[in-house]
């Protein structure tokens, strides 16, 4: 496209006494020709520009590919369109090819723009149609589920209170029961570890299973069977004399040693059996307590059931009216818009319509550009140059006439 230029400084009015130069204006004609080209190079790089314009909108506009696609077919397809189409590399041909496979998708694109617009706005002239008559009958619906909702909300309230105290009832009883079972296990777990300190300490230290080398060890475990002595009650003569006669081998052991360590072991498994024992009357009470659960569970059964039906029925009919509740507000709204949607759903298919409009007449450029078809004939560019050249040496003859 080109651009109309100020007239160049020999078309204007020559001043008093300037003949001279207007003399010497003549003689650097020359050089003023030898420029003409440099500008003749601008303007055909900016037809060359403009040619490939639509090219490039395409890319921009309607084309979905990476940058990097982008960058080598805006580089690569212009030059493969410059050449003769029975002329080009098949590598043009692809380039060209690759860009058609682009403009495909980007119809596409367009036509389903154009297709889901018209959809919309079909559904909702049909939406528009049924809304009076669907919101007269929303109303009567969400009234009519308003009194069934404070009926089921007042039988709801009066089985309430029925339940409650059979809850209250079964909560005190299911304490009880876990306060129980919390003993039960504490007891197994303290026989546990009670029996396993036991067997860790005191088969080694009667048996004599340490070495000289080991005597550290030896008197941690031997510190260790005292505080399972002193934890099974034992007397703290047994406990002293455990500590010495453990410290020998059972070989070296006198009678007394000997009398000290069956001692200490039957203090030992005395009371583990105490804590045997003491686990039985847990899980007795244990199980009692379950079945005064179970007999409060029974009891409030009947009071619990209704209490379920009740809010079962109170869940149901709440649901029902705030749906027939949000029917209507959401009718009346949709009415309330529907003149405003009317507008913006008719301008988006518009804008798809002239965007597509568009699209065509620049893919209708471009196979020009690929097929070589000639440019419709349009008005010639006036060149500035050309129309000033004539006058300026017009105005050259005149001043050198009057010279």
């Amino acid at each position: 496209r080109l651009t109309r230029r100020a007239p160049p400084p020999l078309l204007q009015a020559p001043a008093e006494g300037s003949r001279a130069a207007m003399g010497a204006k003549r003689v650097s004609t020359g050089g003023r020709a030898a420029g003409r080209p440099a500008k003749a190079a601008k303007v055909a790089a900016s037809v060359e520009a403009d040619k490939f314009a639509p090219i490039m909108d395409l890319m921009s506009e309607y084309c979905s590919l990476n940058e990097s696609c982008t960058s080598m077919l805006s580089a690569a397809l212009p030059l493969a369109l410059k050449t003769a189409k029975d002329e080009r590399h098949a590598f043009e041909v692809s380039v060209i090819q690759a860009f058609e496979d682009s403009l495909d998708m980007g119809e596409k694109e367009c036509k389903n723009a154009i297709e889901a617009a018209q959809a919309t706005i079909s559904n909702h002239e049909e939406e528009k149609a049924g809304s009076t008559a669907n919101l007269e009958a929303a109303e009567k619906k969400a009234a009519t589920a308003a009194e069934q909702k404070n009926a089921a909300q007042g039988y709801h309230d009066q089985k309430n209170a029925d339940k409650e105290k059979a809850e209250a009832e079964l909560k005190d009883a299911q304490t009880a029961l876990e306060a129980g079972k919390v003993t039960a296990q504490e007891s197994g777990g303290k026989k546990e570890a009670f029996d396993s300190a036991v067997t860790e300490t005191l088969p080694a230290l009667k048996e004599g299973a340490f070495q000289p080398k080991d005597w550290r060890l030896r008197q941690k475990a031997i510190a260790r069977l005292s505080q399972l002595l002193e934890q099974a009650d034992a007397p703290e003569s047994m406990v002293e004399a455990s500590k010495l006669a453990f410290k020998d081998k059972p070989e070296a052991r006198g009678r007394f040693a000997l009398t000290t360590v069956e001692a200490a072991e039957a203090c030992l498994h005395g009371f583990s059996e105490h804590l045997a024992q003491a686990i039985a009357g847990a899980g007795a009470k244990v199980d009692e307590l379950q079945a005064d659960v179970s007999a409060k569970e029974e009891r409030s059964k009947a009071a619990q059931a209704e209490f379920e039906a009740a809010m079962e029925a109170l869940i149901s009919a709440d649901n029902e009216w705030a749906e027939a509740e949000s029917e209507v507000l959401a009718l009346k709204k949709s009415i309330k818009g529907f003149s405003q949607k009317e507008q913006d759903l008719a301008s988006e298919l518009k804008e798809n319509e002239l965007s597509y409009n568009n699209f065509l007449e620049l893919k209708r450029q471009f196979e020009m550009l690929r097929d070589h078809v000639p440019a419709p004939a349009t008005a010639p560019a006036v060149d500035v140059d050309a129309v000033a050249a004539p006058l300026a040496a017009e105005a050259e003859a005149e001043a050198e006439a009057e010279a």
